[in-house]
């Protein structure tokens, strides 16, 4: 084995690989993992931003329903709000409404299904 291959060995085999599907109680855990990391996001940035977190939360819930059937259960995933928007809102709240707004941000998730 040469230094390069030794450098590079693999020292902890991982639970499951890139083509393994998850067994009932493996699914729940990391979804349950996700769905609590992603939920505190889903509050926290409507929060900061001035929007409405029923509006984030109706929107999460309804865009991770759609990945699950998308992607046919495969990945357990939730879908919360990204601290990506929170300057694009900021600054968009400033020369638009609140309607027009949450209508650019429904638009983005129609470009990210797509």
């Amino acid at each position: 084995m040469s230094h390069n291959e030794e450098m590079f060995k693999r020292t902890v085999e991982p639970i499951l690989d890139v083509n393994d599907k998850p067994k009932a109680s493996q699914w729940f855990f990391l979804s349950s993992q996700h769905l609590f990391a992603m939920f505190g996001a889903t509050v926290l940035v409507p929060f900061l931003t001035g929007l409405p977190v029923s509006a984030a939360l109706i929107a999460s819930g309804l865009g991770t329903l759609l990945y699950i059937l998308i992607t046919k259960g495969k990945i357990p995933a939730y879908l919360g709000s990204s601290f990506a928007f929170i300057t694009p809102i900021t600054v968009g709240l400033k020369t638009h409404d609140l309607g027009e707004m949450l209508v650019a941000l429904f638009m983005s998730g129609v470009l990210y299904v797509i």
